[in-house]
């Protein structure tokens, strides 16, 4: 087997990993799984409300159909 070895290199990329996992989550956790607000004006209370992500919806509904 084997050995895992840690350099220097190696190790800042670990570290950069693990800080864009940080940040995804961290954006996850104030933004919802919804990202709406990005592209409907003045912000949306939900994916519900939102004419960006119902299309988006409708499109995706439309690929799967077509599979």
């Amino acid at each position: 087997m084997q050995e895992i070895s840690l350099n220097f290199p190696t190790v800042i990329i670990l570290v950069v990993i693990a800080a864009l996992a940080v940040l995804a989550v961290r954006r996850m956790t104030r933004r919802g799984l919804c990202d709406c607000g990005d592209h409907c004006e003045g912000g949306c209370s939900g994916c519900e409300g939102c004419a960006a992500a119902e299309s988006m919806a409708a499109a995706m509904g439309e690929a799967a159909k077509d599979k």
